[in-house]
Formats: C-alpha cells, structure tokens, sequence
C-alpha cells in the first residue's frame, strides 16, 4: 500500500485539524463571542478539506476563490481583521502538528507549498474582509450625511417660517420701547428692563435664523454676494466699530495694525459678517485686559486679513473640525463653549465663495489667528479671465 500524500492526510484529518484548532482559538480570544459553533467549525473544516484539494491541484486560484468566500463568511460571523489574520496563524501551525502527528514529517517544499497557499489565501481572506468592512463604513457615512442633510433641511424650513413672527416681535418691542421713553423714569424703569432683555433675545434669536439659513445656502453651492471694490482700512474700522461694544463688556481691547490702505473685491456686509464673527470669537476667548489684534498683509493678488487673540488656544486635534458645521469644543483652560458651532462654517463659505481661503494656526497656551484671504482688483480680473478661459468652447 502506498504511503498517504500530504494532501490526502489534511483531507482525511481535516475534522482532527479543526478540533485541534478550535482549542488553540480559545487562547487568542478566537472565535468572537457572538460566533456560533457551526459558523466556525464547519465553515473552517469545508476550507481545509478545499485547501487539500486547492494543494493536490497544484491551482493558486481555487485556494484564493474559497479564502475570499471564506473571509466574507467571517465578516459575517463577527470577526474583526486582526482575528481573520490570527485564525490563519494558528490553522497554519495547527495543520503542520496534525500532520506530523500521523507520521507524516513534510518536507521544505512541502512546508513552503503549504505556507505559500496559506499566505495567498490569507492575502486574499483580508482584502474580501476589508471590502465589506469598507462598504458597512461608506453605507454608515452615507446614512449619517443623509441624516445631516434632513435635519439642515427641516432647520431651514423651519427658520424660515420663524423670521415673519419674529420680526413682528422686535418691532413691537421696539416700539414699546419709543412709548417707554415718554413715561416717568422711575415708574417705568423694572418694565424698561424688561422690554431691554425682549430686545436682547430677539436680536440674538434673529441671528440665529439668519445663520440658520445662510448655512443652508452655503450647503447648496448659492451663497449670495455683490461684490465690488472696497479699501481695506474701511473695511477693519467698520469692523472694529462693530465689534467695539462687545469688547467693552469684556473688556478687551481691540486694535488695527493695518498699516496702508489697500483695494479688495469683496461683499462688503458678507465680508463685515465674517469679521463680526471671527472679533466675536476672539473677544470671548480673550482674558479680560487682553489686546485683540487685527492684521493685513497685501499681495498683487490677494490681500490675506487676520484676527489675531490673546486666548488659551487650541488642541491641535481640534483645529480639523473647527469649520465644521455644530461643532463646538471649549478651548483650553476654557470653560466657554456657548454658541451654535455655526459662525466658522459660515465664515468659511462666505469666504470661499468670495475665491478666497480660511485658515486658523493656534497653539496651546500662545493665543489662536484666523487668516483669511479676498482677491485683489488684479486677482479678481485674473480668476475671471481664467474661468472665461476654461469655459470658452474649443474651436
């Protein structure tokens, strides 16, 4: 009679190399706890016997078609990648122990054949396993940006309908106010406060719509803007005068460093809405006696506007998300974390929709600026002689 043929030995061992294996797992924390016995037993003892087959064959390619089957039946049997890899590992070792326990001591060509296959179909296992894993995250992304895009478009609608009531009630208190002013100080005057803080919320819930809504437009590409030339220096001192009521009550102190006037195309209320933003940001962030600079730096081409704090900071892992829409995260050494997380994201596509760039470089305990770049008369004519260039058909 002659002597078995490794193939034929994993094939008729292939129940003793499971049971074997099974064992071993345990060790390595393998299979995952939500596995059943069938799902890794028998799906592992149909591998190896076609592993047998795939080596008396000598056929790489029906070794790489049963480990991509049979790295798809783990992802569903709950294994994680880093599992996939030791299960093979521990089969590999497993298969060479059965063997040689029944007399069959293989030789180098032998132990390469096997490792070789066993490598392909690991290699194969792994990409199969990774595909699926890599299409659950993309079906998650996609129902997470379809979740986002649902709740932006009800805040839409919803902000909407609000500005018409709203507006009927800052109008009433303004004149509520008027009616105020003609009566006795002193009578008058716990009521006064009161239509004071009417006021106060009213404007804030009415920026609130507004940033609302210019999100929504931001998300849909329509940002509008009329842009036409503006002097930087304007543009700061409005800023600042703006702003300048916020950093008494902090206080802090807000300086332009903006050296020589300079022309910029811009919208200038968009532009005044970004600074408005950005001062306020910094205003809140800043000590109490702290300077808030702001800065220019002119370029043919584009001139590149800055707010720089004398703040905490921020954690680097956090300047990604910082133009996020919602995002919000204290600062360190911070406590504040007020606001919608919606003034950056708005900042950001105003900005880009005037051709320009949003940048912020913080550093932990050395203060946080905001950069942002518009176009220059000379950079304006160039972007539009460049896109008329891109969109003129070929002749």
């Amino acid at each position: 009679m002659l002597p078995k043929q490794l193939h034929e030995l994993i094939h008729e061992h292939a129940d003793r190399i499971v049971d074997v294996f099974v064992g071993r797992a345990r060790r390595h924390d393998l299979p995952p706890p939500l596995a059943t016995q069938s799902e890794v037993v028998d799906d592992l003892t149909r591998y190896v016997r076609e592993l047998a087959l795939a080596y008396r064959l000598g056929d790489d390619e029906h070794s790489e078609e049963i480990a991509k089957a049979h790295g798809g039946q783990r992802w569903y049997a709950g294994y994680d990648l880093r599992s996939v890899l030791l299960e093979y590992g521990v089969l590999r070792s497993t298969i060479g122990d059965v063997v040689a326990q029944a007399g069959y001591e293989m030789t180098v060509r032998e132990l390469d054949r096997l490792a070789q296959l066993l490598n392909s179909a690991l290699a194969e296992a792994a990409v199969e396993f990774t595909l699926r894993a890599t299409e659950q995250l993309n079906e998650a992304l996609r129902t997470a940006e379809q979740a986002v895009r649902a709740r932006e478009d009800v805040i839409a609608v919803v902000s909407h309908d609000l500005k018409n009531p709203l507006s009927v009630i800052h109008g009433s208190v303004v004149m509520l106010d008027e009616e105020l002013a003609s009566v006795d100080s002193k009578a008058a005057a716990p009521l006064r406060a009161h239509v004071a803080r009417i006021r106060r919320s009213s404007v804030r819930m009415n920026r609130l719509i507004s940033d609302l809504l210019d999100l929504a437009k931001i998300r849909e590409g329509r940002v509008e803007i009329e842009v036409r030339e503006e002097q930087t220096t304007a543009l700061l001192a409005e800023a600042l005068e703006q702003s300048a009521p916020l950093a008494e009550q902090r206080p802090v102190t807000l300086r332009n460093e903006a050296g020589p006037s300079g022309p910029v195309i811009c919208d200038r209320e968009r532009i005044l809405q970004v600074f408005d933003n950005l001062l306020g940001n910094a205003i809140k962030f800043s000590p109490p006696g702290a300077t808030v600079r702001l800065t220019v730096e002119p370029s043919p081409h584009e001139c590149t506007f800055a707010v720089h704090d004398a703040g905490p900071g921020i954690p680097a892992q956090e300047l990604p998300l910082l133009f996020d829409r919602f995002w919000k995260a204290p600062r360190v050494n911070s406590g504040s974390s007020s606001g919608t997380g919606l003034g950056l994201a708005i900042a950001r596509g105003i900005v880009e929709a005037h051709g320009g760039r949003i940048w912020v470089v913080s550093t932990p305990g050395g203060g946080t600026s905001v950069f942002f770049t518009l176009p220059t008369p000379a950079g304006h004519l160039a972007s539009l002689t460049a896109h008329a260039g891109s969109t003129r058909p070929a002749s």
